[in-house]
């Protein structure tokens, strides 16, 4: 009886420390570098050489801070070279120098190029970056040769999130993807762009996603006097969920086939309040004499229109003459493209017209309307259509489309 007793004493002991390993304690634990750069504190000293050299120190894996209430002067091109799998935090100010000699010819003021998985963001919602595009905006109304930089491009990057942060007054576009990026999101963004003087505030587009994929833009505001969001050629698996675009020329594919076989495929556009825009959404593509478009897959559900010009537009005489178009007819391929859950009114400039939609006539126009109920601000309202089939559009035409 004891030597049974020990036994399975013994056994028990064993199978208890078969099910309860030891688990090694770390050493230690390695906490993230952290910086926050020097401001000089004034506009006249460029602040760009510090934020660069915080990046240098901590952007491998590590935090750079700029502090609530401080502005920092962006004199010079800033580049975010180092920074891989860092956390930039802007809580302050970046603001951008009206230098219009220095910047003209620049393709960016902020460039993220080559970065693998960064975060720019504003943790507390205080975080901004002005372009201060005022001066640019004057200078480029009698003097269109003026090369203005983007405020941000990311390009040949994966898994970069700009999140929290109020972008405002861009010299000319704010956002742009391309060298084949991947992985981007944009999300919780206010752009602004209104001018003070009589020159509008030219070509800021909101969003110009070219050459990338799996870019996302989420709950986003934007007030601009260009394209809310461009889909450019090249862009694939693009999401913008739920953005209010006001006084912009809408939600557009394109331009497309100018120069090159241009492609946009598998764009889904949801929750949009299009307000006192001059199109909602739209496509557009050149004639033929140019290169060649493709625009497939393409899906805008969930747009309300309040004061705009057109809530739909497909234009495939772009950039040129009617008279032109109908001896260079466009040959553009637009399948599987579809307008859903559309509502609210347009502006009084067309009425009774809510629509206009001239397909390319000589391409092909696979195009589908479901649950659209724009309204117009006199009269009966109508959607102008050529060279489609109105009975598998799923929308009741009437002649006259055109541009």
């Amino acid at each position: 009886m004891y030597q049974l007793s020990v036994f399975v004493i013994i056994f028990a002991a064993f199978t208890d420390a078969l099910a309860t390993p030891s688990l090694a304690k770390p050493d230690r634990i390695v906490k993230r570098a952290a910086c926050t750069p020097t401001s000089a504190g004034n506009s006249a000293t460029d602040d760009t050489p510090s934020i660069a050299a915080a990046i240098s120190s901590c952007g491998n894996g590590g935090t750079i801070v700029i502090p609530a209430g401080k502005t920092y002067a962006i004199n010079t091109y800033l580049e975010f070279t180092g920074c891989s799998n860092c956390d930039f935090q802007i809580e302050g100010t970046l603001k951008a120098s009206n230098n219009l000699t220095y910047w003209n010819g620049k393709s960016a003021m902020i460039s993220v190029s080559g970065i693998t998985n960064a975060k720019i963001r504003s943790l507390t919602g205080t975080g901004v970056i002005d372009g201060n595009g005022q001066a640019a905006w004057d200078k480029f109304a009698s003097d269109n040769t003026l090369k203005r930089p983007t405020v941000m491009v990311i390009t040949k990057s994966t898994g970069v999130t700009v999140d929290n942060i109020y972008f405002k007054d861009a010299p000319n576009v704010f956002h742009s993807t391309s060298g084949n990026s991947k992985n981007i999101l944009y999300s919780n963004i206010k752009l602004y762009a209104v001018s003070s003087s009589s020159n509008v505030a030219q070509n800021t587009d909101g969003w110009d996603i070219g050459a990338s994929s799996y870019v996302t833009v989420k709950n986003a505001t934007v007030t601009n006097d260009d394209d809310c969001v461009a889909f450019k050629p090249g862009c694939s698996y693009v999401t913008v969920d739920t953005i209010t675009c006001t006084g912009s020329h809408g939600l557009s594919v394109g331009s497309l086939g100018k120069t090159n076989a241009d492609v946009v495929e598998h764009v889904y556009v949801t929750n949009a309040n299009m307000v006192t825009s001059t199109k909602a959404v739209g496509i557009k593509t050149y004639p033929g004499g140019y290169g060649t478009a493709t625009v497939r897959n393409v899906t805008y559900d969930g747009v309300v229109v309040s004061s705009s010009d057109y809530a739909a537009q497909i234009q495939s005489c772009y950039g040129q003459t009617a008279d032109y178009c109908s001896s260079n007819p466009s040959t553009a391929n637009i399948t599987d493209v579809y307008f859903k859950n559309f509502s609210g009114t347009t502006s009084k400039k067309y009425a009774p017209t809510t629509a206009n939609i001239n397909c390319p006539a000589k391409g092909t126009c696979g195009i589908h309307f479901s649950n659209w109920s724009v309204k117009t601000t006199s009269g009966t309202a109508q959607v102008l259509c050529a060279n489609i089939n109105s009975a598998s559009a799923g929308i009741t035409c009437t002649s006259g489309a055109s541009g």
